[in-house]
């Protein structure tokens, strides 16, 4: 009984000399490399999501003064705001289709409106950010 306790505790203590430890803790290291960027990314498109409702759509919106607008409209109001940050279109291209998919806009044809609790916002012309229209979007779920 005495030999059985002693082997168990030196298997535990014991490292392995064969070099899997090794490989063990960089396949833990990159996996959780792999996490952080996944995180980055996301932290990433909820930023873009944020300037680009809050500096393009909104704004395009009350414009307008309609509860829609235009893929067209929506172009000429992104070439503008990309000479003015001087930042690459292509880095925005996906995210009017990342609204839709989050359920802030809806897209029918060429046209995307608001959603409908976003509407006397719109109709006051007040001014509003992306965390209160996220805000509003899931409150009804």
């Amino acid at each position: 009984m005495h030999l059985l306790r002693r082997h168990g505790r030196d298997k535990e203590r014991r490292p392995k000399d064969d070099g899997n430890a090794v490989e063990i803790e960089e396949r833990q290291y990159h996996g959780k490399e792999r996490s952080n960027n996944t995180t980055r990314a996301m932290d990433s498109t909820e930023n873009l999501l944020r300037m680009i409702w809050e500096l393009v759509v909104w704004p395009l919106i009350l414009e307008n003064d309609r509860t829609y607008f235009t893929v067209v409209e929506y172009r000429v109001k992104m070439a503008e705001f990309c000479a003015v940050y001087e930042i690459q279109p292509l880095k925005l291209s996906g995210l009017l289709i990342a609204m839709v998919a989050k359920g802030l806009l809806t897209k029918r044809g060429n046209t995307y409106s608001i959603h409908s609790r976003h509407m006397p916002y719109m109709q006051n012309k007040i001014s509003l950010g992306y965390g209160l229209v996220v805000k509003e979007v899931y409150a009804m779920e």
